[in-house]
């Protein structure tokens, strides 16, 4: 008879085989999601709570299960987001699998859930478990992809198209609405807020996208694909 805290654990370890990387690509066996229930650990963290500090060593990754965290790094003063981590994302993967002092902090911008995987389980797992290996590989492949494909469109056109390439991007796989302040993409996009506001703006009076606090939904894909035309 499985405990109560085995159920728990199953629970989550069947959420991983759901949500991490391509599940129809690579499915996880009844005997991947039981080891990884005998070895997780799951946290629920408040909004701020510090998760990742520059400059230090990582000993566990995490796979985001519920929340939103921001990824960044200071430069002096000024914060640079790199990145804002949702449902079945990885953190601290980089870092780790690199054997190397993290390059960016990391905080919670809402309440979170972690489901996390010590270092010396994970190791064991990667090497025999190959299809959990795989799973991690393309989670991280996609998010390198994602930050690349962000970072290009910020070095070409204007903010308009730079803003309209960013709620694309972030919308495309996780439906129309981006639930995060507009001082967090000024942020993605190395702009400042008022400016953001006013691109915002535009495109709420096209009808292309619905403002709300800490909400925009995109009502127009087609409309805003435009806007990424030469």
């Amino acid at each position: 008879m499985v405990h109560v805290m085995d159920r728990s654990m199953l629970r989550h370890a069947a959420w991983i085989a759901r949500s991490l990387g391509r599940g129809d690509l690579f499915p996880f066996t009844d005997a991947d999601i039981s080891e990884l229930a005998a070895t997780i650990g799951v946290s629920r963290l408040p909004a701020g709570t510090r998760l990742l500090g520059a400059g230090k060593l990582v000993e566990a990754v995490s796979i985001v299960e519920d929340g939103e965290i921001e990824v960044y790094h200071r430069a002096g003063v000024r914060k640079v987001v790199l990145q804002v981590l949702r449902e079945g994302d990885l953190l601290g993967d980089l870092p780790f699998f690199c054997h190397m002092e993290s390059p960016y902090s990391a905080r919670a911008l809402t309440d979170v859930t972690l489901i996390r995987l010590d270092g010396d389980q994970l190791e064991r797992l990667l090497s025999t478990r190959p299809v959990l290996c795989r799973r991690f590989l393309y989670s991280l492949a996609s998010r390198i992809e994602r930050m690349t494909r962000r970072l290009l469109g910020v070095t070409q056109g204007d903010l308009r198209r730079q803003v309209s390439m960013l709620l694309l991007d972030e919308t495309e796989e996780r439906g129309p609405v981006l639930s995060l302040p507009q001082s967090t993409i000024a942020e993605l996009l190395g702009a400042t807020r008022p400016s953001v506001n006013r691109v915002l703006k535009q495109l709420e009076a096209e009808a292309l996208v619905r403002l709300s606090y800490r909400r925009i939904e995109v009502l127009d894909r087609p409309g805003l694909a435009v806007e990424m035309r030469p």
